[in-house]
């Protein structure tokens, strides 16, 4: 589905009204995960008293309560009660092998036998990792690690102030860069400001600025604008596919535009690979596109969810910044961590390139997806709905409510967004129930090991689920 007809189809379910699934029929859904998840609902009943929200999992669906998992692989989860689940939240995205993925597993399991986690020194893994993971992505000529793709973000930001001398930031209204103060603005709902900002000084925005999602004259305009003022522009901070994985897509030259900007106004461009990084090639949504930014911001599917994984990669001249050696005429963007970088984490860099190399895994997740999307469009088309799916590879966007393109700049629309974002949770409970893990109840991703027969389950499952929202 190319870009006009997914901002058509957008357009269609934000401007007409909607009906949420009844909330006789949510309890009986409610009722059902109680009774079949007995044990999961004691823990978490004990566990939300020492955990604030019960779960330290943002993506776990908490309605009626959060499972507690016992058993995963490949495709499949098992709860404490013994029910299997089809995953396709893929821990975020990460697991694109397949849970406890044995090759994986097993090298990672020789490695522990000789190093720990908590080994403060160079080892071999991390030369042996780097040089092939700039094998792939070429734009990379120097990496360094952080615990998590936050800290990445943190950090890109901080190398392309010093090396370039300047303060702003611009990036794109709805995209979300991780949990740091200063990216804490306009986030997962374009034109939020500060709605999930909450404890955080509104000083630490000053040099963020947000302009509207794939607005191409937009971003040119502040460019104009900053450039031409004491503070500057440092970089121009991305998400390659658009907000939240492409849930607000771009157009399909929209990167090429903004690499071409950056150049003529001598800014960088940060892409934040932290999801699409290994999903759409090996060379991440840069060589899938074609557009060579200047710094690189990795996360959880470096690792494939191993611990601790962030990373920032770019040019040597850029990432000696890190550094503040005489070359770079001192200037120095510290940075810190005492377990990033650590062989775990290294070595697990490795075993994924090499591994997604060996078995193809990119384009067999991508064709599971294809599959996925091509069988829910016909089961809305079959419903007579309104509802579309479509994907970027094994990143899958179904859109129902589509709370995320609703425009809350018109006040009136604000409740409108946050009763639709209801209706999507919903959505994400009932497919729980019927044995099927999302991502919220719009979005899923695909792993190499998903089959047909899976897909046809996940199709199953949905069916019931339009079945319970009355026509409109």
């Amino acid at each position: 589905m190319d870009y006009e007809d997914i901002k058509k189809r957008l357009k269609i379910i934000t401007e007409n009204p909607v009906k949420g699934i009844p909330e006789e029929e949510m309890a009986k859904v409610r009722k059902k995960i109680a009774e079949k998840a007995p044990k999961s609902k004691e823990i978490y009943d004990e566990i939300k008293d020492l955990i604030p929200g019960g779960t330290q999992h943002q993506l776990v669906i908490k309605d009626p309560f959060a499972l507690t998992m016992k058993k995963n692989l490949g495709t499949k989860m098992w709860d404490i009660d013994g029910n299997e689940y089809i995953d396709y939240l893929m821990s975020a995205g990460a697991c694109i092998l397949g849970h406890s993925y044995p090759p994986l597993r097993e090298e990672m399991q020789k490695l522990l036998d000789d190093l720990d986690p908590n080994t403060y020194w160079n080892t071999e893994w991390e030369l042996k990792a780097l040089k092939l993971l700039r094998k792939h992505v070429p734009s990379v000529e120097k990496v360094t690690y952080f615990q998590s793709g936050t800290e990445a973000d943190m950090a890109a930001l901080r190398i392309a102030r010093v090396f370039t001398g300047n303060e702003k930031i611009i990036k794109f209204s709805g995209s979300y860069h991780g949990w740091s103060d200063q990216l804490m603005t306009d986030i997962h709902i374009p034109y939020s400001g500060t709605m999930e900002a909450d404890g955080i000084p509104r000083g630490c925005y000053k040099d963020i600025v947000n302009v509207p999602p794939a607005d191409i004259n937009a971003l040119e305009e502040a460019l104009e604008k900053y450039t031409q003022k004491r503070a500057g522009v440092a970089a121009v901070l991305v998400e390659p596919f658009g907000a939240e994985s492409g849930s607000i897509p771009v157009p399909p030259d929209f990167n090429k535009q903004i690499k071409e900007l950056c150049d003529k106004y001598d800014v960088l461009l940060i892409f934040d690979e932290v999801v699409t990084g290994f999903r759409m090639s090996l060379g991440g949504a840069q060589e899938y596109l074609g557009v060579i930014p200047d710094l690189t911001v990795f996360g959880k599917i470096l690792t494939h969810g191993y611990p601790s994984t962030g990373a920032v990669g770019g040019r040597s001249e850029i990432l000696d910044v890190c550094t503040g050696d005489v070359e770079t005429g001192g200037k120095h963007a510290f940075i810190g961590g005492t377990i990033r970088g650590n062989p775990l984490s290294i070595a697990a860099t490795y075993w994924t390139i090499k591994l997604i190399e060996e078995s193809n895994a990119i384009e067999k997740a991508a064709k599971a997806g294809d599959d996925l999307v091509k069988k829910l469009n016909n089961l809305f088309e079959d419903h007579d709905r309104p509802y579309f799916a479509y994907n970027y590879k094994s990143c899958i966007h179904y859109e129902t409510y589509s709370p995320v393109a609703m425009d809350i700049r018109d006040a009136e629309n604000i409740p409108k967004a946050v009763f639709r974002k209801k209706c999507v949770d919903d959505i994400a409970t009932v497919l729980l129930s019927e044995g099927i893990i999302t991502k919220y109840g719009n979005r899923a991703f695909t792993c190499m090991q998903h089959t047909p027969e899976e897909n046809d389950k996940f199709v199953e499952a949905f069916e019931k689920v339009l079945n319970m929202i009355p026509k409109y």
